[in-house]
């Protein structure tokens, strides 16, 4: 099984596609920075989550978000983030946008990191085992996270 999290206009067949909005096409109506996945631990090969982590403002929110994902995922399941880079405008140009993500923040859930180790356990999220990031020429970050 494959969930696409905040989907918006990018409906994808043959995955679940959720977002918040009743006005994009989708297959559920879901704010995964409140709601639990309706999916059993351990279900989802993958996740494909672009446009939604940067809107997510209070840190117990997101750190439900990552966890939920986290615990859907099959061990060694994918979950794909697509975030703005914050070293650059096109992260500070949308309102909505409340979060900055950096490549180096996603040291905070990779459970061989450092940075996981003082801060990213302590504040509660989950370890990966893997992490990947990639910038586009449009600064917008792909990380591939591996449970």
């Amino acid at each position: 099984m494959k969930i696409n999290i905040g989907c918006g206009r990018d409906y994808r067949k043959g995955w679940i596609n959720y977002d918040i909005s009743p006005e994009c096409v989708n297959d559920g109506i879901l704010d995964i920075s409140k709601d639990t996945l309706p999916h059993e631990d351990g279900s989802v090969i993958e996740i494909y989550i672009s446009g939604v982590l940067e809107q997510i403002g209070e840190n117990q929110l997101f750190q439900h978000a990552m966890n939920e994902c986290w615990r859907v995922l099959v061990p060694g399941g994918t979950m794909t983030v697509v975030v703005p880079n914050a070293k650059y405008a096109i992260a500070h140009r949308d309102p909505m946008d409340i979060r900055k993500f950096t490549p180096e923040t996603f040291s905070y859930f990779l459970k061989t990191a450092r940075e996981w180790d003082l801060y990213g356990s302590i504040y509660g999220f989950k370890g990966w085992s893997e992490i990947r990031t990639e910038e586009n020429a449009r600064h917008i970050l792909t990380v591939t996270m591996i449970k």
